[in-house]
């Protein structure tokens, strides 16, 4: 009942708004810092709309999923998981986010009639069950993407929109600078087209560029933000992350015990693990439609040949095994040069795990010499 009372609401907005003067319907940028769980982890943006005269106060989300969805890892992999704009009350929508922790900034739009016309027909087509849906991609179209474009396709200004001197993966990982391991994931998973250099516009978005951009817009003496609020305000958190549980310290220790016992039984689960891994990393290429995620280069030191170099180990006098390694050190070359040239960049954990890897394949290769197995 609830719900069919807010979307009437919306209708009626959209037809009054040609004869209430702009100052009577009030739109807002709403900016919500990141939770604990790690698809927040980027934060959050809706528009909250409201009506004076008809006492209606509701948001317009454009981050909504469902997680019952058949399939939805895999749909969410392969670029085919469906997101959709709802609404709620923003009494609910700003509960939830206290509730959570979560602090609210809310930057009030100083609009002219015709824009304000101009969203609110546009939210109210985009509404539209027809409409509503539409495949996500955390780059391109996004629930902040989808605000970005209604907000500067439907007011009089442009912004200058030079390039920023960061990538899509510069920003995504200082989003996550707090969160090692989430980030040395996102970094293994993601291809060359994140360190391409973007501009302003592409910039937004990451909730937060999206509000500072905002905020900056101004023409003919105005700006387009009037005034800002802050909700719940957080103070920033320092990272929980004990430095003993970051990666980079964890591999490095595993490097030094490497560097000291000569383990088998350790060199067959480190290579199961990233052969497996390799795996992973080579059927996403294939089946994501994310440009994102393919032409990723971490495949090269990440390779599925690991798995059979964990098998042939045991192996007394194996030729094959020898040749593998030798190969797989090639690859290690390989990425190697990659990153110096920044072809794509990287995480300073896979340093330790690219070494502990040479040290294997250099450790099979003096076995062949030493052996006479060449």
């Amino acid at each position: 009942m609830k719900r069919r009372i807010i979307i009437l609401s919306i209708l009626l907005i959209s037809g009054l708004v040609h004869v209430y003067p702009s100052n009577q319907i009030e739109i807002s940028l709403l900016t919500c810092s990141s939770g604990t769980e790690s698809f927040t982890a980027w934060g959050h943006s809706a528009l909250r709309v409201v009506d004076k005269n008809k006492s209606l106060d509701i948001v317009y989300n454009f981050g909504l999923f469902d997680f019952n969805t058949p399939n939805f890892h895999l749909k969410f992999i392969r670029g085919k998981l469906k997101y959709y704009l709802g609404i709620e009350s923003t009494i609910n929508f700003y509960k939830n986010y206290k509730d959570e922790n979560r602090q609210i900034i809310e930057q009030k739009l100083n609009l002219s009639d015709e824009n304000t016309i101009k969203i609110i027909e546009r939210l109210t087509y985009l509404y539209i069950p027809e409409n509503r849906y539409y495949y996500y991609n955390f780059a391109k179209k996004n629930c902040t993407t989808e605000l970005r474009d209604l907000i500067f396709e439907n007011i009089d200004i442009e912004i200058q929109n030079q390039r920023i001197s960061k990538t899509y993966r510069n920003l995504i990982n200082e989003s996550v600078a707090d969160k090692q391991w989430l980030k040395l994931g996102i970094n293994l998973i993601l291809g060359t087209a994140v360190d391409r250099e973007i501009d302003r516009f592409k910039s937004m978005f990451i909730p937060d560029y999206l509000s500072n951009e905002i905020n900056k817009v101004e023409a003919n003496g105005y700006k387009l933000v009037m005034s800002e609020t802050i909700y719940n305000k957080v103070v920033q958190k320092t990272s929980s992350n004990s430095f003993l549980l970051n990666p980079a310290i964890i591999f490095s220790i595993l490097l030094i015990l490497t560097l000291i016992f000569n383990s088998l039984k350790a060199q067959f689960v480190i290579s199961s693990l990233i052969g497996l891994t390799g795996l992973l990393l080579l059927s996403i290429w294939f089946l994501t439609e994310h440009q994102e995620l393919k032409n990723n280069f971490n495949l090269l030191w990440c390779n599925p040949l690991y798995l059979l170099s964990a098998i042939l180990q045991f192996k007394e006098k194996n030729k094959l095994q020898i040749y593998l390694a030798m190969l797989l050190q090639a690859f290690i070359l390989g990425i190697v040069l990659i990153w110096i040239f920044k072809v794509q960049n990287w995480e300073i954990a896979f340093l330790s795990i690219v070494s502990i890897l040479t040290l294997y394949n250099i450790r099979i290769i003096k076995k062949g010499y030493r052996n006479r197995i060449m």
